[in-house]
């Protein structure tokens, strides 16, 4: 049986992952890694509404993977765990490897 603590603890990776579960909010993080953005400018750059380029960067906020620090009367986010990033990169390199292996391609 799973104690109180193991639940919180898998709770707060299984919201971390749900951040995670959409490719335009890991591109998000991939951009975040580069630099400082503000809504207007990653709106523009990904070619998104900026009303959606809000609430997706409330999300990661939430999940603890993004902040964000006021810079006069901008707003700009930064990533706060680029270890996901490698996360995700070893995930793809598993499906990878299995798919190939499915296909007899190892």
């Amino acid at each position: 049986m799973m104690t109180e603590e193991e639940r919180v603890r898998c709770e707060l990776r299984a919201h971390m992952f749900k951040a995670l579960a959409h490719p335009l909010r890991i591109f998000m993080l991939e951009k975040l890694k580069e630099r400082q953005w503000c809504v207007c400018e990653l709106a523009e750059e990904l070619g998104m509404h900026k009303s959606t380029v809000s609430k997706y960067l409330t999300q990661l906020k939430e999940a603890g993977l993004v902040d964000d620090q006021k810079e006069g009367t901008l707003v700009k986010y930064h990533l706060t765990a680029p270890c996901v990033l490698d996360l995700a990169a070893c995930a793809e390199n598993a499906v990878l490897r299995n798919r190939k292996k499915q296909l007899g391609l190892s």
